[in-house]
């Protein structure tokens, strides 16, 4: 029991130490770091063609290509959030020990020891001193609490006692913003959606992972149009979406580039488009015998060539290749062979690369339908975040220039001139809070001597 308490203890007493959150923020930094220097969302073939087979297998474990949903770094962000939390707790009593505390009687010997302290004689009479000098105090401080009026008038003033709270803002808008984080790590995604003009999809692809999220909802394309300049490159490109619910239609919305729709806490952007392969129509010769036909394939869907035991398949499209225009990835799959295939160039007919097995192909026609390319993007956590770095900022504005500034006051009574003693203390801005109270010392002088 006692070695579960002791081990109990010692976590506790490691979360709330600031050394492990520095060793946090600085393990956070770095991961951060690579973060922004990895490029995220990349998929397995991107990352083994740039990165190698040993270091793909590293970035693939340690999640570094998707970090902010990576496993370990949630986790630390957690911790982060948990040790910022006890730390806030272990100050606590300090705190609320000091906004508690409250004399009932001040010995002006031990407020000649104070650092900012000032005394001065006058030949006014307590009640007469007091009356001269409680306007100011009252001006300045707001309010004055009287201890005792006789055989000595004693008094404390203070301002700025909520400052000590900044510390709590500013902890609190951290974990706000933590919680927005982890918050946006876990229930959040980013991937994408093509939709071809007229259809509707709820399916979306994550970026750099072979998963789906399926939207509670329907996005339909209804119209999906395209601007040039004159040079042909694209000007403007916007797409007319629909929302559907249910089977009934919930939203519509035109979108463009930097004028995206959101939909439930889904927000779609207008990031590209492109075109969809339908079926193609091709013409074989065959290399030995100049044999020709006309066969027709539909995109992904094997055809049996006439005359032979074989199938032709296109299994790829796209609409530039290597700067070549488009083209086709052909496979021709025979029973006592093995599969062959070729990039086959849409646009050039009489390259000598057009070749299938032994036949040589020439593309007649291309069936294509265009599609509307969305990045959609969830992010619950956003405005947590967005609202913690807004309290932040007030928090630390707050923290850095105010401060509790707490003044105290000795009358005494004497013959022929009464002694007044006035100590002050400030928690932080020391130089201001010094210039402050020698200024405040002048004017109770100005004002006992007008008297």
């Amino acid at each position: 029991m006692a070695t579960d308490t002791g081990f109990l203890r010692a976590t506790y007493n490691l979360l709330g130490s600031i050394r492990f959150t520095v060793f946090l923020l600085l393990t956070l930094a770095a991961g951060a770091l690579l973060g922004t220097l990895l490029p995220q969302g990349m998929s397995q073939p991107e990352i083994l063609m740039r990165y190698g087979p040993q270091r793909a297998h590293w970035i693939q474990l340690l999640r570094l290509d998707d970090l902010y949903h990576a496993l370990w770094f949630q986790a630390l962000l957690l911790l982060l959030g948990t040790n910022l939390t006890v730390c806030t707790l272990n100050r606590l009593p300090k705190t609320l020990k000091i906004l508690s505390r409250k004399e009932n009687e001040i010995n002006p010997e031990r407020l000649l020891k104070f650092g900012q302290h000032a005394t001065f004689a006058t030949p006014l009479a307590l009640d007469q001193a007091r009356s001269a000098m409680e306007p100011e105090l009252v001006e300045r401080f707001g309010r004055l609490r009287v201890l005792s009026t006789s055989p000595s008038f004693t008094a404390v003033a203070e301002k700025g006692r909520w400052s000590h709270w900044m510390l709590y803002l500013v902890h609190g808008s951290v974990l706000l913003i933590l919680f927005g984080a982890l918050l946006g790590s876990v229930l959040g995604f980013k991937g994408f959606m093509n939709i071809p003009e007229g259809e509707s999809t709820a399916q979306v692809h994550l970026f750099g992972r072979e998963q789906t999220v399926v939207l509670p909802f329907e996005v339909r394309c209804d119209r999906f149009e395209v601007a040039y300049y004159d040079n042909g490159m694209p000007k403007d490109y916007r797409s007319d979406l629909t929302i559907r619910s249910q089977g009934e239609d919930v939203e519509k919305r035109s979108i463009r580039v930097n004028d995206p729709l959101t939909h439930a806490g889904v927000t779609f952007y207008q990031s590209s488009y492109g075109s969809d392969l339908q079926e193609v129509e091709l013409s074989l010769t065959k290399a030995d015998t100049q044999e020709n036909f006309r066969v027709s394939l539909p995109f992904r869907r094997p055809v049996a060539l006439p005359g032979t035991a074989g199938d032709l398949q296109v299994v790829e499209f796209r609409e530039d290749f290597q700067g070549f225009g488009p083209a086709l990835a052909i496979g021709l799959y025979r029973d006592d062979q093995e599969p062959t295939g070729s990039w086959i160039l849409a646009d050039r007919p009489d390259f000598h690369g057009n070749r299938v097995g032994d036949y040589q192909v020439q593309v007649l026609r291309l069936d294509k339908r265009s599609y509307t390319g969305l990045q959609v993007k969830k992010d619950p956590g956003v405005w947590l975040v967005l609202t913690g770095f807004v309290t932040l900022l007030i928090g630390m504005g707050l923290s850095f220039y105010t401060s509790h500034c707490k003044l105290w006051l000795v009358a005494e009574a004497g013959n022929p001139t009464s002694r007044i003693v006035v100590a002050g203390r400030s928690n932080k801005n020391s130089l201001a809070f010094e210039s402050e109270f020698n200024h405040l010392c002048e004017r109770l002088r100005l004002r006992l001597q007008a008297r």
